[in-house]
């Protein structure tokens, strides 16, 4: 839903990749088989929005972008304040490892658009987290995760 608003859209490049029809007893994402699977799915939603589970908490997601920051300039500051011996350079590669990791998960939030309602604010997290701290292109990411997540190759 956050990403295909235009269902019709969706369902025309979705076509060239339906191999078959599931038997009638299967759960299908038609609205005309099994109900209730769809009923039942359509209440847990409901209960799930109702509880908040779906909303995310915006300091959370601030304080993990400052934590990684942070994290990054002390591994750079080990290997600046202390030169560069063996000791250092180990202490420094642990720091900045954590960090690249931690903006990995970071950018993976934002790219879902799972931060902000707006997903222009997620895109434009995503590209510094992914631009500036990991030195990676976030439309390469985006595209190539889409296609993990639609199973698709090109």
């Amino acid at each position: 839903m956050t990403f295909h608003l235009d269902k019709a859209l969706v369902r025309k490049h979705m076509k060239t990749l339906l191999i078959g029809e599931l038997a009638p007893h299967e759960p299908s994402f038609e609205r005309s088989k099994n109900k209730l699977l769809v009923e039942d799915f359509r209440e847990l939603r409901s209960t799930v929005k109702k509880l908040g589970l779906m909303k995310s908490n915006h300091l959370f997601f601030f304080l993990l972008l400052l934590h990684t920051l942070l994290i990054e300039v002390a591994g750079w500051f080990v290997l600046w304040y202390f030169g560069t011996s063996i000791n250092t350079f180990l202490i420094s590669t642990v720091l900045l490892t954590i960090a690249q990791s931690q903006a990995n998960y970071l950018q993976h939030d934002f790219g879902h658009v799972s931060v902000f309602n707006n997903p222009k604010w997620n895109h434009i997290v995503q590209e510094f987290v992914m631009c500036h701290l990991k030195a990676l292109s976030a439309n390469w990411w985006q595209r190539h995760h889409n296609q993990h997540h639609a199973n698709i190759r090109t």
